[in-house]
């Protein structure tokens, strides 16, 4: 019995020490120690100068256990809270210096995309940018003694950055002479500001809006042939500015695209130039005088003024539809510099049947730009038109016959314009029972306000009843312009009384006589034989 109980004994306590040994072994088994190897890269390291370009840095992670089992790495070579920060950014602008990356496993990447500017002077080479990263992790995991061991690391280092050797270029606007509702020339200077030549360059200009144009397309290219580094090439391009734009920079977008000395096509976008019109040219018209009356050729006299912004050339009036008949289609003014004003004078007859009151003229201005470009507006005017009036007053000065009689028919003839006019021509026409053979006189001239008599011979026939018959008096006159007017007739009233009988005529009186005479001496001589 008792060799049984010391056989139990000891098969107990070699299971037991098993057991120990097989939780020993797994403690040991969960214990790790390491650390996360961080490192920084840039792939693509390579910069241009005078532009903003994205420069995008890698964390790598190499982590390292330095002791305990494999299955447990992940523990402590995984970095945390990993944050980049540029801390000295060397000849550039880095725009976001610090950003948060998170958790970088063991043997992952993560990208930092840093936006950089590179300054316009800044010379062709290589640069250091000196970055620091900062994380956290597990050091140590022991579970058979309950220990965890948390650290915070930094690492600083430094990014190799290549500004390369290349063409660039600068976009400027020199000058434009385009208008608001006009076309024009936009003048640009396009220079190479890189250090390496550029041929076969290529300049573009784009509109963003429909405010302006090149001719019927939103962009416009012109070719450079070659462009050494410092030289410019001057480009001209032919833009239209949309109406009722208004007057302030209108943006374009620039870009040029070229090859190296390497036979490697390149391109820059990104640049901007730039328009600003000038303010869409007006002119402002008004009438000084009118001497237009209804039924004769009168004048317009006025000014015009150019209101600018801008000297035109060729400037020409024209009036446009209205009640008024102009001798001439246009005025010529010539040249008007911005402020200048001019005079214009415009002759035309007003229609018979025109009523006597203000009449609006449209008065059309056509100029051209300072582009070469021939432009027109139309501005409205107010002209007063005076009510019809006799030119020259014709009235009878005896106008009384008796039936049978032959006589002169006088009239009065009054200038009532405020001109001199010459070679008035007075036809009279006349019917039954009036008669004349010499119906036509002239007067040479007549001074405003002058008056003249003229003579018409005149019969009236035996048989005419007493009463009142009509003469008419044409008028026809040449005016200080040389310009022949027909002037409304005029009509006279002849009065014709009845035939007197007052005895023989003498001439009956004197035949009769002579005959008395002539019988008396035959008598006298026939008895006396």
């Amino acid at each position: 019995m008792r060799r049984r109980h010391v056989g139990v004994v000891l098969v107990v306590a070699l299971l037991a020490a098993g057991v120990a040994g097989v939780a020993v072994a797994q403690e040991e088994s969960s214990f790790v120690r390491g650390e996360p190897g961080i490192d920084v890269y840039a792939p693509e390291s390579t910069l241009t100068a005078a532009s903003t370009d994205e420069l995008v840095l890698q964390v790598a992670n190499d982590g390292e256990v330095r002791a305990g089992a494999a299955p447990q790495r992940d523990l402590v070579t995984t970095a945390r809270a990993v944050t980049v920060e540029v801390t000295d950014e060397g000849p550039f602008e880095v725009h976001t210096r610090r950003q948060s990356v998170g958790t970088v496993p063991d043997g992952a990447v993560a990208p930092v995309p840093l936006s950089v500017t590179v300054p316009e002077d800044v010379e062709p080479g290589e640069y250091d940018v000196d970055v620091r990263v900062r994380y956290s992790h597990t050091s140590l995991y022991s579970p058979a003694g309950n220990v965890v061991q948390e650290r915070s690391r930094t690492v600083r280092t430094s990014v190799d950055v290549t500004v390369e050797d290349r063409p660039r270029f600068a976009v400027d606007t020199v000058e434009s002479d385009v208008q608001v509702g006009d076309s024009g020339s936009l003048v640009t200077n396009v220079t190479n500001v890189g250090s390496e030549a550029a041929r076969d360059v290529v300049v573009g200009l784009e509109s963003r809006s429909t405010d302006v144009s090149f001719g019927e397309a939103p962009r416009n290219t012109a070719r450079v042939e070659r462009l050494d580094p410092g030289e410019n090439a001057t480009i001209a391009h032919r833009v239209t500015v949309r109406e009722d734009v208004d007057v302030r920079d209108l943006a374009l977008d620039a870009s040029v695209e070229y090859t190296d000395t390497d036979g490697v096509a390149g391109v820059q976008e990104g640049l901007t130039a730039g328009v600003v019109p000038a303010g869409e040219q007006s002119f402002s018209v008004s009438v000084t005088s009118s001497t237009l009356r209804v039924g004769e050729v009168g004048a317009i006299e006025g000014t015009v003024r150019n209101d600018g912004p801008v000297d035109v050339d060729a400037v020409r009036l024209a009036l446009g539809d209205a009640r008024i008949e102009p001798r001439t289609d246009s005025y010529a003014v010539g040249s008007l510099a911005a402020g200048e004003s001019a005079t214009f004078r415009f002759r035309g007859t007003v229609p018979p049947g025109t009523d006597p009151v203000p009449q609006r003229l449209d008065v059309t201005t056509q100029y051209r730009t300072t582009a070469g470009n021939d432009r027109a507006t139309v501005d409205p005017v107010r002209v007063d038109v005076a009510e019809r009036r006799d030119a020259l007053d014709v009235d009878a000065v005896n106008a009384s016959f008796a039936a049978g009689e032959s006589g002169t028919l006088r009239v009065d003839v009054t200038n009532r314009r405020e001109v001199d006019v010459r070679d008035v021509r007075l036809t009279l026409d006349v019917a039954d029972p009036l008669e004349s053979d010499f119906r036509s006189t002239v007067v040479p001239a007549l001074a405003p306000g002058e008056s003249e008599v003229v003579a018409f011979d005149l019969e009236v026939d035996g048989d005419a009843p007493a009463s009142r018959y009509p003469a008419t008096v044409g008028v026809e006159y040449i005016d200080p312009d040389d310009e022949t007017v027909m002037a409304r007739p005029a009509t006279l009233a002849v009065e014709v009384t009845e035939a007197t009988d007052d005895g023989l005529p003498a001439i009956e009186v004197v035949i009769f006589g002579a005959l008395a005479v002539l019988v008396a001496v035959v008598f006298v001589w026939l008895y006396r034989r």
